[in-house]
């Protein structure tokens, strides 16, 4: 076998190169290859687009083939010119004035150039949901500078959508409809609107929220954000005899918020918010790694949020909000996909005074599948879901999950309640519509009486 006895370095080299390449020394002769491309891709990043790490290895007697054969490598680094980057540019039809589409890239004109950052670049931009790419990016030299253009082949999506879903629960006989409306880089502006609202028999929703991106030109966006919701239930009459009677909550918040990217994949955010009985304060962060806007076959999405509520009534008690959620997308084989969701909330301190409208309203396709959307209240809980995805391309989705968790129990019940749900979901796109069904359990249901979900979307 073949080892590396020495690595000797011929021309100019630092310190940090023979670090990183010496570790070589006593491994296999083929070894030095991986080491020799981790250490010019560093050089990439930081502005070396041209190097080149050349090396030759010399075996002693006894040939290559010899069973106690040593080599020496010859190693070279050819650093070359350093680059900055240009102002990116989109070769295709973005629908985005160039500015904006700049600052969507993340890449900064004067940095030095970095092939890791080009390729980040290049997913967060397919995943915007804004673009379709048509090309891989290329990279163009200035010919009069030590520059290199960065152009991408970002075609406008119709990214905009209007979908309106509807669910029938066959144990409850009851319907429930849903329709949300969703602009996304109005006018090419990367300004987004969204508009979502609820209606079931026992409760209304109704959600808004307004993005306006780099104010006064800094990386910072303003967001504004605004819900309502109206629940009815039942509780004990205070006559003596033990009727129920039903009691009508109605809830409305206004938020305004600052946001900015972190780089390619992060974001956080800190908002300011206030409704009748309380004032609020709020940190958001998320990570984004998927690589695609529509049916993502791998990435990792991550989200996570405090809020602290204050100013409350002397009946109420300030309290701690809290919760956070993972999504990851793994490709098995083909066109099988492995998707993994996690979340867990709660409230602090536990024995804090609410009222209804405080806790986690839990239920539908976002936490558990099996409850009908916002179906129940609790101060904590925490689930899992493994599905099996088989996915063709961009038009076909069929899933099939299981979903285990815990809940505390909302007034009267007590303690930890534990929860299993498992279905199976399809979604098909044609052209700019597409169409999702799904049907969701609860264990210990008979099978004909889960929760069937039916949804239309277009794309505009």
């Amino acid at each position: 076998m073949c080892r590396i006895h020495k690595v000797v370095w011929v021309g100019e080299h630092s310190a940090y190169d023979e670090a990183h390449l010496n570790l070589v020394e006593g491994s296999p002769c083929e070894s030095w290859h991986n080491a020799a491309s981790r250490l010019a891709r560093d050089y990439e990043d930081r502005g070396f687009a041209a190097v080149q790490v050349v090396g030759k290895m010399h075996y002693g007697k006894g040939g290559a083939s010899g069973k106690d054969t040593l080599g020496v490598l010859m190693v070279e680094l050819k650093r070359g010119a350093g680059y900055v980057w240009a102002a990116p540019e989109n070769l295709d039809s973005s629908g985005t004035d160039s500015e904006v589409f700049r600052r969507l890239s993340g890449i900064e004109e004067g940095a030095p150039v970095s092939l890791t950052d080009l390729e980040r670049s290049e997913r967060k931009l397919a995943r915007l949901g804004y673009f379709e790419q048509t090309a891989p990016a290329r990279l163009f030299r200035d010919p009069a500078r030590n520059r290199l253009v960065p152009a991408f082949s970002m075609r406008a999506a119709r990214n905009s959508e209007a979908e309106g879903l509807l669910s029938y629960s066959s144990e409850d006989n009851l319907w429930e409809g849903q329709v949300n409306v969703k602009l996304y880089n109005i006018l090419g502006t990367a300004r987004d609107l969204t508009l979502q609202g609820f209606t079931g028999e026992n409760s209304r929703h109704l959600d808004f929220m307004y993005k306006e991106p780099w104010i006064f030109g800094s990386p910072w966006n303003i967001v504004l954000r605004g819900q309502f919701d109206e629940e009815i239930y039942s509780v004990e009459s205070d006559s003596l005899d033990g009727k129920m009677k039903d009691v009508t909550e109605r809830i409305a918040m206004g938020e305004v918020g600052v946001t900015r990217d972190i780089g390619f994949d992060w974001n956080i955010g800190i908002f300011f918010g206030m409704s009748e009985d309380d004032k609020h304060t709020a940190f958001e962060v998320s990570y984004v790694s998927l690589d695609r806007f529509v049916l993502p076959r791998r990435g990792l999405k991550m989200q996570g949020s405090a809020t602290w509520k204050m100013d409350r009534p002397d009946t109420l008690d300030n309290y701690l909000e809290s919760h956070g959620k993972i999504l990851s997308y793994y490709p098995l084989f083909g066109n099988v996909i492995t998707r993994f969701t996690g979340a867990a909330g709660g409230i602090f301190p536990t024995d804090a005074r609410l009222k209804r409208s405080d806790y986690f309203a839990l239920g539908g396709m976002d936490s558990f599948k099996g409850m009908g959307y916002r179906f129940m209240r609790s101060r904590a809980y925490g689930f899992s879901e493994l599905a099996l995805l088989w996915q063709d391309g961009y038009n076909l989705s069929v899933e099939a999950f299981y979903q285990p968790g815990l809940y505390r129990g909302f007034a009267p019940e007590r303690g930890w309640k534990r929860e299993q749900d498992y279905g199976v979901a399809f979604t098909q796109y044609r052209g700019n519509w597409s169409i999702n069904l799904y049907y969701a359990l609860r264990n210990g249901e008979n099978y004909l009486d889960g929760i069937i979900g039916f949804g239309l979307k277009t794309l505009f």
